[in-house]
């Protein structure tokens, strides 16, 4: 029974992984340096399952608003390892990580006044 709701969860977090920003931007990366797009999610993929565990740790241990930052920071390295980091950029990602903060909090606050 336990792999069974292993394989659910691990499933679902699969399906939390599809982002819009994130696919436009491992598509534009391949592009840009001519790569094969598959062989840049895959080897991306591999590398980011030690950053989940990191992420998921920070988020149990320290809170949701010291993970988001995490993943900001990792936001601002993907830009400084894509080259395409500049004040704009960095603008762009803090109202980015401002918005996702602010929506984290207010979610349950109105999902819980409209569900009363």
């Amino acid at each position: 029974m336990e792999w069974k709701n292993i394989l659910i969860a691990s499933s679902a977090f699969g399906l939390y992984v599809i982002c819009p920003r994130m696919s436009a931007m491992i598509v534009q990366q391949a592009k840009m340096k001519g790569l094969n797009l598959y062989a840049v999610i895959v080897l991306g993929a591999l590398i980011s399952i030690p950053l989940f565990v990191i992420l998921s740790r920070i988020t149990i241990r320290f809170g949701t608003g010291w993970a988001i930052l995490f993943a900001a920071a990792g936001d601002v390295a993907a830009a400084a390892l894509l080259g395409v980091i500049d004040l704009k950029t960095g603008v762009e990602l803090a109202i980015i990580t401002v918005f996702v903060y602010i929506g984290i909090r207010l979610a349950p606050v109105i999902s819980g006044c409209i569900f009363q």
